[in-house]
């Protein structure tokens, strides 16, 4: 697909949730012409009306049938949720042109994404295992992308020049969904964490001091940083802040919240004390986290907490 002449596109959605709202506007902004898409007959009224709304609005016309969006495309995004993306690029492979790109931003695990590449390969398209590592609501198109297999490359150098911020994993497809899923142990298991600290901090009646108080310069450093000082200071300390989590969640159970996250943390903690790092180390704090990782890998190469 040339970057170049992007009013030559077709470029075909299934699915127009926000994801799908965010690339259409990107691609039309850039000079894209034909979009059009595919989405489920709403049974509510008011339902449908918005989603006709929003078709309109982003003038993407509304195809009858999966086979009548993705016949001629020379792009197809499935912006559908994970557990339709094996239905959709099922149904999507029937009418795939040759060497269309299939573009499938569904957080699968990795081989379910190897799975339907191989699907869609055969059917002649190219495949792109696509990770959405941002807020569409955001950053609209320009949201940070991961993208890995067949179609990778092709795809990053079209709609790179249209304002996508696309980075290429190296590896087969699933390997960008590898990288947005082992994030996500972070990203979403701290949003498990701030849910149960305010539940418990407002039954406290410490809601607005707790939220204040976490800003200090931990915070304020990139993430690397930031996970580089944790690592190492739990190769020394892990025991300790064990206990303080546990002592965590017995306030948390005061409040009437099963301290699911915070039992799971310090028992996490728990298990890296008792594999004896801090004596590996002679009390003294690592180097850097790969001194540590590597220590771990050697004392437990199972990694598992029995």
């Amino acid at each position: 697909m040339a970057a170049a002449d992007t009013s030559s596109e077709r470029i075909a959605f299934v699915g127009f949730g926000a994801l799908g709202q965010a690339f259409a506007g990107g691609l039309r902004d850039a000079g894209v012409v034909e979009l059009r898409a595919f989405v489920r007959t709403r049974d509510d009224p008011a339902a449908a009306a918005a989603l006709r709304r929003r078709l309109e609005a982003a003038r993407v016309g509304a195809a009858p049938s999966i086979d009548a969006a993705v016949t001629g495309a020379t792009m197809v995004v499935a912006a559908v949720p994970a557990a339709a993306a094996a239905a959709v690029a099922r149904a999507c492979a029937r009418s795939l042109r040759r060497d269309c790109l299939y573009v499938d931003p569904a957080p699968l695990p990795p081989a379910e994404k190897a799975a339907l590449a191989a699907l869609v390969e055969g059917a002649g398209g190219q495949y792109v295992d696509v990770a959405v590592l941002g807020t569409v609501a955001v950053s609209g198109a320009a949201v940070p992308l991961l993208a890995a297999g067949g179609g990778a490359s092709r795809w990053s150098a079209a709609v790179t020049p249209m304002g996508f911020k696309v980075t290429i994993v190296e590896g087969p497809a699933g390997r960008a969904t590898l990288v947005k899923l082992l994030r996500s142990v972070y990203m979403k298991g701290r949003d498990a964490l701030i849910l149960e600290m305010l539940l418990a901090a407002r039954h406290h009646g410490v809601e607005e001091a707790v939220l204040t108080s976490i800003g200090g310069p931990g915070e304020q450093v990139p993430f690397p940083d930031l996970a580089e000082r944790v690592i190492t200071s739990l190769a020394v300390y892990a025991e300790r802040r064990a206990a303080e989590l546990e002592d965590a969640a017995d306030l948390v159970a005061e409040a009437n919240v099963e301290p699911l996250v915070t039992h799971g943390g310090a028992a996490r903690l728990r298990w890296l004390a008792e594999l004896g790092l801090r004596a590996h180390f002679g009390g003294e704090r690592p180097s850097d986290v790969d001194e540590v990782l590597s220590v771990v890998d050697a004392l437990a190469p199972h990694r598992g907490g029995d």
